[in-house]
């Protein structure tokens, strides 16, 4: 039997790369242009980060783009799951309606006050979608669901079904500019410290570094600052708007082809 979506899958995943690589080139020209720039204070103590330009509505585009490729991939593969019906079970009718591979962010609940499922998950929650397939498949598309939140692949489809839903159902994901601060320290006694910060626009920060003591003084001090691009759905992604988009959406892709596309291989 051929394993049509299968093969339109990884069609799909291929171009979400080449969207990755044109969302690169968006950042790296936005970042060349100098978009933020560090200024003085009243205080002489204090600097304040000042972005000048915000990063161009292209970037979340593009990564709408590439969203939609990995979600719909992923659908291609519940679709070809449940059509091959290795089990030859009578499958419901106008099923191919309603198949898709689900991403439950929250877990699933039932009667009324509505009470969460224990998990894990009975495999009737996922029959609607899902009808008929194996136990071998329903044991591990539970087992990535995002709402476990425990392992990379949860949390990377916790995020794509996070930010897919958010650009196709409500607006552009929101990506912002923030400076990153690199403090690097080296001391009278040898100790070198690093440190990183990331800001958003308008923070103050100490002008100059400090944490040293007078018995231990710091004999080489080095400041760099540079652009990272993120997103800025904080509600939502929490810790993960810390990453600069390409790297999220990069992990996001790679964890499913890594962990989704080789299961299915073994499933189809």
């Amino acid at each position: 039997m051929k394993k049509i979506g299968l093969v339109s899958a990884k069609l799909k995943f291929a171009r979400a790369a080449k969207h990755l690589k044109s969302i690169q080139r968006c950042i790296a020209k936005y970042s060349a242009s100098r978009p933020y720039t560090i200024a003085k204070t009243k205080s002489k103590k204090t600097v304040k980060v000042v972005v000048l330009r915000q990063p161009p509505p292209q970037i979340a585009i593009l990564a709408g783009e590439m969203l939609y490729q990995i979600r719909s991939a992923l659908d291609h593969l519940a679709f070809d799951l449940v059509k091959s019906n290795w089990g030859n079970a009578p499958l419901p009718i106008r099923w191919d309606k309603r198949c898709e591979f689900p991403l439950f962010v929250e877990v699933p609940t039932k009667g009324e006050p509505p009470v969460p499922y224990d998990t894990p998950l009975p495999k009737s929650v996922l029959a609607k979608n899902l009808p008929g397939i194996s136990q071998q498949a329903f044991a591990f598309i539970e087992a990535v669901q995002p709402h476990y939140g425990t392992g990379a692949i949860n949390n990377a489809l916790r995020y794509l079904a996070q930010l897919s839903n958010i650009d196709k159902h409500r607006y552009l994901n929101v990506v912002v500019a923030r400076v990153l601060k690199k403090d690097t320290v080296r001391f009278a006694s040898g100790l070198r410290t690093t440190g990183f910060e990331a800001f958003n626009h308008g923070t103050e920060l100490p002008a100059f570094t400090t944490g040293w003591t007078e018995s231990d003084r710091a004999v080489y001090v080095n400041r760099r600052f540079h652009m990272r691009v993120c997103f800025g759905e904080s509600e939502v992604l929490g810790e993960a708007t810390a990453l600069a988009v390409d790297r999220l959406l990069q992990l996001i892709l790679e964890q499913i082809q890594t962990v989704i596309i080789p299961a299915f291989e073994e499933l189809l």
